[in-house]
């Protein structure tokens, strides 16, 4: 039987056990089974769930616990492309959290200073995200 963590567990994986249906991609790249995760999290001392791939920030709950999505540290998917097609454009961001204080666990994102952010890096029509999902997903 495992011991509770005197100030409560943190956990880092690479994988969201959330996702955004706006994005056409993020759906089919997040964590496989999350309802597993959420059984595991259950009634323990987890506090939040931290976690990137996705490449914007997203916050989201699971089983009460907080999960944070930490945006990309070069670039980001910009969820104003036309539904169905993805459109990543730079733009250097990291996560700061807070675990402790009455209110914790805080998120905070600090935005890097880029001439260039919102540069469009690539963009893809509604077929080559289907192709795309097919192939890596």
């Amino acid at each position: 039987m495992s011991e509770p963590a005197g100030r409560g567990t943190v956990l880092a994986l690479h994988h969201p056990p959330i996702s955004l249906a706006l994005s056409a991609t993020q759906p089919h790249f997040g964590l496989r089974d999350p309802e597993e995760l959420a059984a595991a999290i259950r009634g323990s001392d987890v506090r939040a769930v931290l976690s990137g791939h996705y490449h914007l920030q997203l916050f989201g709950l699971l089983e009460s616990v907080p999960v944070w999505v930490t945006p990309g540290v070069v670039n980001r998917i910009d969820l104003t492309a036309a539904p169905g097609t993805e459109r990543v454009v730079r733009g250097a961001s990291a996560s700061l959290v807070e675990l402790g204080g009455a209110a914790g666990p805080m998120f905070h994102t600090l935005h890097a200073r880029d001439p260039r952010a919102h540069e469009t890096v690539y963009e893809l029509d509604e077929e080559r995200v289907r192709s795309f999902v097919r192939r890596e997903g």
